[in-house]
């Protein structure tokens, strides 16, 4: 089988780049719900999912900067 080869990438340059992507899915799925809040009706558990989700963004910059 052939070999993949990798970028040679540190630990924290690995987690700031996990981090990024999970900021931006964060930020995709707040302009989803408020799209959707928006065209059909608010819905409480859809903004608590989002909340849910933005708190643990938020751990994840404050226990890997």
């Amino acid at each position: 089988m052939a070999r993949t080869v990798r970028h040679p990438r540190t630990r924290s340059q690995a987690v700031a780049h996990h981090n990024r992507q999970v900021a931006g899915v964060t930020a995709a799925l707040l302009v989803v719900v408020s799209v959707y809040s928006v065209t059909i009706g608010p819905n409480g558990w859809l903004w608590f999912g989002w909340t849910v989700l933005l708190l643990a963004c938020v751990a994840l910059f404050l226990v890997h900067p």
